[in-house]
């Protein structure tokens, strides 16, 4: 699934650098008349961001500080291998012909996969809580490569843009819903849907900038990626941001 997404990721860059000089007309549908004072239009699949994440705060709770004794560290993630990635769907875009401040409110997928350090380590549920399990348990065919979790996001965010010659910067905050999630590990390889694993509810905070629809972004998990009995952990994501 990464590897699609890169591709496609790839082959959206290349397209964006073709069209860069009239993305704006590329990407908006105007939906106000000619002379009003708010302008106002509709965009459809873009902004696109994708990049690596962190977890900041990694503190333990009830049964997870108890896991934490007997496995040290079993929350620990590799960062170059927590991909993210984020598609904007359709958004509406409001501002003034010709000022430099422009307001959106989006409708945006999230994809995201975390690579736990230690990869003997994954999650199981027991008595409807998920704690740390060692996957040698199940399996002993397991060859130790890679174990994650990943989760899927339907948010809104809601970003405010301004304009600086070609260039911009931005600032934004959404409030996001869980749609699914799932544990996965290779090989064997084994996916089971753990959505329980994640708080159903995030909102996260987002800034960058950029130059003629390429950019940079940094958002951050103001709420706890795991339910808050077991784990503060947030996350902090980072990278590319393509169409904004």
């Amino acid at each position: 699934m990464k590897k699609i997404l890169l591709a496609l990721t790839a082959l959206a860059a290349l397209s964006l650098g073709a069209f860069a000089q009239d993305m704006e007309s590329f990407n908006e549908i105007p939906l106000t008349k000619e002379g009003s004072k708010i302008e106002t239009d509709l965009g459809f699949a873009f902004p696109m961001y994708f990049g690596a994440s962190t977890l900041a705060g990694a503190t333990y709770k009830g049964e997870w500080a108890v896991a934490e004794k007997m496995i040290p560290g079993f929350q620990e993630m590799q960062i170059p291998k927590n991909f993210v990635y984020g598609l904007d769907m359709v958004s509406l875009n409001f501002g003034m012909d010709e000022a430099p401040l422009k307001v959106s409110l989006s409708l945006r997928w999230t994809f995201m996969d975390f690579t736990f350090k230690n990869p003997a380590n994954t999650f199981r549920e027991v008595n409807h809580t998920y704690i740390p399990y060692a996957i040698g348990l199940e399996t002993a065919s397991y060859d130790g490569k890679k174990s994650k979790i990943h989760a899927n996001y339907l948010g809104v965010p809601l970003r405010i843009k301004y304009k600086i010659g070609d260039g911009f910067v931005y600032a934004g905050a959404s409030a996001e819903l869980l749609i699914s999630g799932y544990t996965k590990y290779k090989k064997p390889k084994v996916r089971t849907t753990n959505s329980g694993i994640f708080s159903p509810f995030r909102a996260t905070l987002e800034a960058g900038f950029g130059y003629e629809g390429l950019g940079f972004f940094v958002l951050y998990g103001l709420t706890p990626l795991f339910p808050a009995g077991l784990s503060d952990a947030r996350t902090l994501s980072f990278g590319l941001v393509l169409g904004i």
